[in-house]
């Protein structure tokens, strides 16, 4: 199975197809997909996906040996099944078994036979914790490198020799080479860490050279941040998603230089040894707030310490043009604060709160609260009583629940009635009796997860 997003990004990155009209890709993606779903039988969407995950798609399994048949005789793509799979002259290699490509017959076949004319290499095979080769040398046109369940202690230097590659997603050590700059190409760099090991006092960065890779759209480097630049005019104006960077990556010189950035997620660590810092973690939001294009912010802070506890959420770090916000761990916070944000975003529409992003047995939303909501997840929380006022949700129509083992209250006004779904995990047995009864009234679909 694979995500909708993660497929338009690969077929985006390697030029595959071409929208028709004025209509963006995402948009001609969607119509695509929507045709192999629902006209074709071709793709199906998994059943009844959680409303804590993101859906996926795969083909029907009448049709898989026949598509993956096909698709090799026509050398759209190959999926690599055995170390005597003829593979002359294909376009795409996809492996779903990556230790295929620890085979010395397999490895010298690629090289031989399709390195020249391979434009995307695809390892969706299960995640290996040792190395595995993979045959990077000799392809001069590849434009899509997907090893993201590769394991590599350094990123290979025959990389770095692809100057056509576009997608780039790899696991691997160390930090990032000078040498990434070749790839002036680039459109989209993923880079996991197996482990992450943090050295007190050492920050990690991105070589200064990041700034000259100006097709860049997209940088997801877990633990690394984005230098300062040495010059006045770097900028990187396509950069529309920022993920994996910590707060040092929020100064004023380094936002302002990527004026188009629609989806930030930021990361902070506390760590053991900051007992005496007592700076707020928050602070970096401040120049945040400038980024008018941004429509998408996550903010999570790994092993929350209850001495974060500040008085109140500085509003004005959050610009007004966010559709989607994400909070994690931010630990002492209580849910007032929270209607003060609901009123300052009045374009939110997804709302996920999650690992104590607020605490208190009451959340009392306001009235005029999250007027254009249409998505709210709350997870791993104390709240005791959810009680949304009249004229507050007038939009929304999901509502997620997860790990709220105090929870015992859904107090639901009546002109709530347009919600369509409710989902509870692991909570309290007595929400789950309030949402029963409220599914009487109101008709929604309630779906209820446990794992007792």
């Amino acid at each position: 199975m694979i995500r909708p997003s993660k497929l338009n990004i690969l077929f985006s990155a390697e030029g595959s197809f071409e929208p028709i009209g004025g209509e963006s890709f995402e948009d001609f993606f969607r119509i695509c997909l929507r045709m192999l779903s629902l006209v074709y039988h071709l793709v199906l969407d998994t059943t009844n996906p959680s409303i804590f995950s993101e859906r996926e798609f795969r083909v029907h399994s009448c049709w898989q040996h026949l598509c993956k048949v096909e698709d090799s005789r026509i050398k759209f793509l190959h999926v690599l099944q055995s170390c005597d799979d003829v593979i002359k002259d294909q376009r795409r290699l996809c492996a779903h078994s990556n230790s295929l490509f620890g085979f010395k017959q397999v490895y010298d076949s690629i090289k031989s036979d399709c390195a020249s004319t391979a434009r995307s290499l695809l390892c969706f095979g299960r995640y290996h914790q040792y190395p595995v080769p993979i045959p990077a040398m000799g392809f001069k046109l590849l434009r899509v490198l997907y090893a993201h369940q590769v394991r590599f202690y350094h990123i290979p230097i025959e990389i770095f020799k692809l100057i056509c590659l576009r997608y780039l997603a790899l696991t691997c050590y160390g930090d990032l080479p000078i040498s990434i700059s070749n790839l002036f190409h680039l459109q989209f760099l993923i880079i996991d860490r197996h482990m992450r090991i943090i050295k007190r006092g050492v920050q990690s960065y991105m070589p200064v050279q990041i700034w000259d890779m100006q097709e860049l759209k997209c940088i997801e480097i877990l633990g690394s941040d984005l230098p300062t630049p040495n010059t006045d005019d770097a900028s990187l104006n396509k950069l529309n998603t920022l993920l994996g960077v910590s707060v040092n990556s929020c100064t004023r010189e380094v936002l302002k230089r990527i004026p188009n950035l629609a989806h930030l997620g930021i990361e902070v660590e506390l760590k053991p040894y900051d007992d005496d810092d007592e700076t707020n973690p928050l602070s970096c939001l401040s120049y945040i707030s400038q980024l008018q294009n941004l429509v998408g912010l996550s903010y999570s802070i790994k092993n929350p310490d209850i001495k974060y506890e500040f008085n109140m959420i500085p509003l004005s770090m959050f610009p007004s043009s966010l559709i989607v916000l994400n909070l994690s761990g931010l630990g002492g916070y209580s849910w007032k604060y929270m209607n003060d944000i609901g009123s300052l975003l009045p374009n939110l529409k997804g709302l996920m709160l999650q690992c104590y992003a607020f605490r208190g047995p009451e959340w009392e939303i306001e009235p005029g609260g999250f007027l254009k909501l249409t998505i709210l997840q709350i997870e791993d929380t104390d709240l005791v009583q959810w009680r949304p006022q009249h004229g507050s949700f007038p939009k929304l129509e999901v509502l997620g629940m997860k790990h709220c083992y105090k929870l015992q209250q859904l107090n639901w006004p009546y002109d709530h009635s347009w919600i369509t779904k409710i989902e509870l995990t692991d909570c309290n047995p007595l929400a789950v009796v309030c949402a029963d009864e409220l599914k009487d009234k109101f008709s929604f679909e309630l779906r209820v997860k446990s794992s007792f």
